[in-house]
Parts: C-alpha cells; sequence; structure tokens
C-alpha cells in the first residue's frame, strides 16, 4: 500500500513537472500555478518521513529510545545551517549509526 502510494505521488509529480514544459498544454501557466510546483515533494516527502521517524506500538509513542528521531532532528539542524544535501545526509546516517551502536539511554 505504502509503496503503491509512492509510485502514485511520484507518478503525479513527474506528470505535473513534464506536461507544461513538454508542450502538450499550448497555453502558459499563471505564476501563481508555476510557484505552486515547488511545494509538491515538499508535500509528498513530509509524509514519509515522519511516518518512519515515529515509533508506534501499540498505541504508544516512544521518544526516549527512539535514535532515528534525534538523528533526524540533527539532519533538520545540519540542513538549515548548510544547506548541502550531502552533509544532511551524511551527519544524519553518522549520527544515528553511532547513536545506535555506542549510547545506552
Amino acid at each position: 500500500m505504502t509503496w503503491s502510494l509512492i509510485i502514485l505521488c511520484g507518478i503525479i509529480t513527474f506528470l505535473m513537472r513534464f506536461i507544461p514544459l513538454s508542450g502538450i498544454i499550448s497555453r502558459e501557466l499563471s505564476p501563481s500555478t508555476k510557484n505552486s510546483f515547488k511545494y509538491i515533494p515538499l508535500a509528498v516527502l513530509t509524509p514519509i518521513i515522519v511516518n518512519d521517524l515515529s515509533i508506534v506500538e501499540n498505541n504508544n509513542l516512544f521518544l526516549i529510545e527512539n535514535y532515528k528521531l534525534y538523528a533526524g532532528i540533527i539532519a533538520i539542524i545540519v540542513a538549515f545551517i548548510t544547506n548541502n544535501i550531502l552533509a544532511t545526509i551524511s551527519l544524519g546516517m553518522a549520527s544515528y549509526l553511532l547513536m545506535s551502536n555506542f549510547i545506552n539511554i
């Protein structure tokens, strides 16, 4: 179910960007429509990331032993500071690796 939604959202995102650029539509899109296209990846990826970072078992949300959540927060801070995707992914993954293997909370 999740994969089918991811694939569907990817197809919709692709078509929304491809159709105006391909010449299939002959008229120009409004500036507000063009401006709204930049929010599509954020809207598609946010639920996927939030779902992955949260650990819910028996209707309980675990925060203390959730290393993914802490690594995600570190990655968000790195993304805001550096605005570099390679640094964000590298430091997020490294922090998760260190916390999950070497820290006992």
